[in-house]
């Protein structure tokens, strides 16, 4: 027979945790390479539709906006993703502690974050501002 575990929780509630920044750049790095992925396959249907329809032409669905939508997520993820990226293979290659510790600081988190940012917005602005 099942008897209450007491005091324990019944669930997990995610929010009551508290991850560190690094664990959820390490998050949205593993995200972003998701989205990479996911617009490959956006790209590649769009190719299909180019390649076996003689109707549709690049000149008639470039300033779509679900292809706008697509090179903006392509592009974001991939600006994340690279910067990420580059950031844990500087930890890696970095073996002493002081510098790794550097590496892995919140300074530097919150430096490639409004790096990111910033990317961010000139992306949205090639994209969407040529409209």
């Amino acid at each position: 027979m099942y008897q209450f575990p007491g005091n324990r929780p019944v669930y997990l509630n995610l929010r009551r945790f508290h991850f560190p920044l690094n664990a959820w750049l390490s998050a949205l790095h593993r995200i972003t390479g998701l989205i990479l992925f996911i617009c490959l396959l956006g790209y590649l249907f769009i190719l299909n539709l180019l390649v076996l329809h003689p109707l549709v032409t690049l000149d008639a669905i470039r300033d779509h906006c679900i292809l706008r939508c697509l090179h903006s997520a392509f592009w974001i993820s991939l600006s994340y993703h690279w910067l990420a990226g580059l950031r844990h293979l500087l930890a890696e290659h970095f073996t002493q502690p002081a510098h790794y510790a550097a590496i892995n600081s919140k300074t530097v988190s919150r430096i490639m974050l409004i790096a990111w940012g910033a990317l961010s917005l000139f992306i949205g602005y090639v994209v969407w501002g040529a409209a």
